[in-house]
């Protein structure tokens, strides 16, 4: 058993009045970042939709399908950190606008590979980055230790909110 660690509220910033922060205080605004930030992907999501008429979820597909052509749909979901049959979800509305199209493997007939049409192309190339991009690219701009530390707290508000099992992709329903 590792020893504990001193507690950081010594070493906190003293809020207006000079006190320190209480943990129902950093609870409260961490809640409150987390709505901003959760707002601004709705808020960002929505305009994407307007502008080129893609949820966030099906511009991310189209973007790893432009990268990886020829995914299998599982590949596609763990590409995309969602199940399967979100996923399946997804590409049957691509595929229903013309966008990404399902074919029969060459050697495995029972397989199924997942590809962009010229449509998907083209919209693609018109449409706004996807959310995940800007997310990503904020993430992958913190020091790899505060982001490792971050993905454990997270997974760890996840875990104690019990909603590791909420199907949730990308936050839209």
């Amino acid at each position: 058993m590792t020893p504990a660690r001193p507690s950081r509220r010594s070493r906190a910033t003293p809020r207006a009045g000079g006190r320190p922060p209480t943990t129902g205080q950093d609870a409260a605004e961490v809640v409150s970042y987390l709505r901003r930030l959760f707002k601004a992907i709705h808020e960002y999501s929505k305009a994407v939709q307007r502008r080129s008429g893609l949820s966030s979820p099906q511009l991310w597909a189209l973007r790893i399908l432009a990268a990886e052509p020829d995914l299998s749909l599982g590949e596609l979901a763990e590409r995309m950190y969602a199940h399967p049959s979100t996923v399946s979800g997804i590409v049957d509305r691509l595929e229903e606008r013309g966008m990404a199209r399902r074919a029969v493997h060459g050697e495995d007939r029972r397989t199924l590979r997942l590809n962009l049409t010229r449509r998907g192309r083209a919209a693609l190339g018109r449409s706004p980055s996807p959310v995940q991009i800007g997310l990503r690219r904020a993430l992958q701009g913190m020091a790899p230790s505060r982001l490792r530390q971050l993905r454990r707290s997270l997974k760890e508000v996840v875990r104690e909110a019990e909603v590791q099992d909420v199907d949730a992709p990308f936050f839209e329903t």
